[in-house]
């Protein structure tokens, strides 16, 4: 026998505050109507696909996990493509709620669905009376007088506000990732790093940056190279930690870094000799950063 659902649609990018107030709706909509639970998400976001300046906040190894961890029944991932996005909004509502067992749907305000976002609030309601489906629109969630939004984390993220951004997204601001093996860059100038896997995917905002990594059960601090490597010539996006008094192999395991605060901006220099002269510096500068968060 097929299942039935209480269910929410979004990106969910960053998992922040108002989106765990409305899967808290869905998961006391399920208890009291004896449903289980549904997120509905998509892969790449509609801005991946569509090539907006908008990047993300988190990776899909990261919404996953965070997912999971909320006890989500069903997590489904939608691949955003041209086929999905030429859909009408009542094909979209045929094929991703009314097949998908969905019995009780929250939704924030601003949800628009279907080809060109044409399909709205108003369509929506119309749709779920007639496939008798229970419709709960959700405000804005506000902290401290605020909307909270992905919007506003990519915002703070961009500045560099990390403890900013952690009050919204209600958890220190930090990305996962299984331990990779890399160029080697990192011994060529006899700073070794580990090398994260982060989906190949764009983030919102790039850097060096003092991190914090917990491994076996213990805190090392970190310097973070996130971003391309110009000096290389390599523009692609890439997450590597040098983690401070530590000298194990970790590749294959999965490490998280919390991003504390930003140590400077990325730079190409003009030889691999100068950039050594600069990492020597990042490595004073994060030593004396270090003492406000030992």
């Amino acid at each position: 026998m097929n299942s039935n659902f209480a269910a929410t649609i979004g990106n969910f990018d960053g998992v922040h505050l108002g989106h765990q107030e409305l899967i808290g709706k869905i998961k006391q909509a399920a208890k009291k109507n004896n449903l289980k639970t549904k997120v509905i998400t998509f892969n790449p976001y509609p801005f991946e696909f569509f090539q907006w300046k908008k990047k993300r906040i988190m990776s899909e190894f990261d919404k996953n996990k965070f997912l999971n961890n909320l006890e989500i029944d069903d997590v489904q991932s939608i691949e955003f493509n041209e086929s999905f996005r030429n859909q009408t909004p009542k094909e979209f509502f045929i094929n991703s709620i009314v097949k998908e067992n969905i019995k009780f749907l929250i939704i924030g305000k601003d949800f628009k669905f279907g080809k060109d976002r044409s399909g709205d609030i108003r369509l929506l309601n119309e749709l779920c009376n007639s496939n008798d489906i229970e419709l709960n629109i959700l405000d804005d969630y506000k902290k401290d007088d605020c909307k909270v939004s992905s919007t506003l984390v990519r915002e703070l993220l961009a500045k560099s506000d990390f403890m900013e951004a952690s009050k919204f997204l209600g958890r220190p601001y930090a990305i996962s990732g299984n331990v990779i093996k890399g160029k080697s860059l990192g011994r060529r100038l006899s700073t070794p790093t580990a090398n994260i896997d982060i989906d190949n995917v764009e983030f919102c905002f790039n850097g060096v940056f003092l991190g914090r990594i917990n491994i076996k059960n213990k805190s090392f601090f970190c310097i973070v190279n996130f971003g391309p490597k110009p000096t290389f010539d390599d523009y692609r996006q890439s997450l590597e930690a040098h983690i401070l008094d530590f000298e194990e192999n970790i590749y294959d395991e999965a490490l998280s870094i919390e991003f504390l605060c930003k140590i400077r901006d990325q730079i190409k220099f003009n030889s691999v000799e100068e950039l050594k002269i600069q990492i020597n510096d990042d490595k004073k500068n994060a030593s004396e950063l270090i003492k406000s968060y030992e």
